[in-house]
């Protein structure tokens, strides 16, 4: 086993509980080692490099990461908020909740850009059908179904995930909209089931129910069923047909695999596919009881 999952067991159980003892940890990780190797260096895969590693602990501490950390937040902040060009007029929903999430998860001191990210997804996500965003970036209109009568499920996952991240952050003022907005979003979700169409009741996306971990701009019923139960709505029924669908993936081994599926460029694998999963299977099992 990795000690950097050998390391996130040890911080659940209340083990390890700052960085001066996790590095020991951190130093002896094969993973961490792959994770601060370089790699094709732009905004895109700069986010997809420290979105794998916000799910070790403490490794935001890392000079590297750090540095890898305010760089993310210099390339893609654009006065509005964030986006993989870095003009404002680039905006995308997913991409401007995963930014502002990482940054916070990893501690970024530039709060007033944060607070941008936030207050974009407070003005312009729409959470139901027939409602009209009044965003007006062109690359919203063109990718995806951003901000169609129905709004991209993906888009309003990621910005329910960042809503629930600003709200556990250390110094969280209250603020009511965002509250009231993430228990909006977090209804519709349930709604959907977690990751069923309502129409016709088959999987929102091609890659929802793929097991996967860590996770991509792709979300899927893992990464959602964590955010629930972050917001202490994991025991709603609603959530019962997803639990049974991760359940039914369980190998003889007492083990989940991950699903062949799609990976950004420059991605890490911490599990090997074929292989039982430790990482996906110790996901899961938190999720589960």
């Amino acid at each position: 086993m990795d000690t950097a999952l050998v390391l996130k067991q040890k911080m659940d159980s209340g083990e390890i509980k700052d960085f001066s003892q996790a590095l020991y940890f951190l130093n002896k990780s094969e993973i961490v080692k792959d994770l601060l190797t370089d790699f094709d260096f732009d905004t895109l895969n700069l986010l997809n490099r420290l979105t794998e590693i916000a799910e070790i602990p403490f490794a935001h501490h890392l000079e590297r990461v750090q540095k890898w950390n305010n760089k993310l937040a210099d390339l893609s902040f654009c006065g509005n908020g964030f986006s993989i060009t870095g003009k404002s007029d680039d905006i995308l929903s997913c991409y401007n909740s995963i930014i502002t999430s990482i940054l916070i998860r990893m501690d970024y001191s530039g709060k007033d850009r944060i607070d941008k990210g936030i207050e974009w997804i407070l003005n312009y996500q729409n959470l139901e059908r027939g409602s009209k965003s009044t965003w007006t970036g062109s690359r919203i209109l063109k990718y995806g179904g951003c901000m169609k009568t129905t709004p991209c499920y993906i888009g309003i996952v990621k910005a329910m995930i960042v809503l629930t991240d600003y709200k556990k952050s250390s110094g969280y003022i209250t603020n009511e909209r965002a509250e009231k907005k993430l228990e909006t979003g977090l209804e519709y979700i349930l709604d959907h089931q977690i990751y069923l169409r309502q129409s016709n009741g088959q999987p929102i996306t091609k890659d929802i129910n793929k097991l996967t971990y860590p996770f991509s701009y792709k979300t899927n019923v893992i990464e959602i069923l964590r955010l629930l139960k972050d917001n202490n709505l994991d025991s709603d029924s609603r959530c019962d047909l997803a639990k049974e669908y991760i359940q039914s993936k369980k190998q003889k081994d007492g083990y989940w695999k991950i699903n062949s599926s799609y990976s950004p460029k420059c991605w890490i694998q911490f599990d090997k596919s074929k292989e039982p999963g430790l990482w996906i299977s110790y996901e899961i099992e938190r999720l589960m009881n």
